[in-house]
């Protein structure tokens, strides 16, 4: 096992797992910012519009779709889509010795400038670009995992 750990494929695993957990939590305290900034704008849930220390005056348009907010949580559906997967696939890829650290490296780094592709508003083909790039390397990764077992 320490071997596992030890190994660079790990390491890469490793930093890319807390980079993309980090850019995730951003999303959602950008999501936060959006809100706050708003008036309490974009709002889900009925019981966000009781009165609170932050939200002295609720009012039911909180309820209303923000699209600030709803882009954010646009980009963390589509985290949640890809990065789980990518955990887990990228776990057993450490395990089972599949491969070098370049696939996940290409992974991270493609997400990332996915994320700000996304975040600045390009146009779709672009954001489709790097997701293919991003979603590319994860099926390599998930190829070399099932030649493996």
């Amino acid at each position: 096992m320490e071997d596992i750990i030890n190994s660079p494929v790990f390491v890469a695993y490793a930093k890319c797992v807390v980079v993309l957990a980090v850019k995730m939590s951003f999303t959602a305290w950008t999501t936060v910012y959006f809100m706050f900034s708003s008036g309490w704008k974009g709002m889900r849930n009925p019981e966000d519009l009781l009165q609170g220390l932050f939200n002295l005056k609720p009012h039911p348009d909180q309820l209303k779709p923000y699209e600030p907010t709803e882009k954010q949580r646009r980009i963390m559906g589509h985290d949640l889509e890809n990065n789980v997967p990518f955990f887990a696939v990228g776990l057993l890829y450490c395990l089972l010795n599949a491969g070098d650290e370049k696939p996940l490296y290409v992974y991270t780094g493609t997400k990332l400038l996915h994320h700000l592709v996304y975040w600045s508003g390009q146009r779709h083909e672009v954001r489709a670009a790097f997701w293919t790039v991003t979603n590319s390397a994860f099926l390599y990764m998930a190829w070399l995992v099932w030649t493996k077992l």
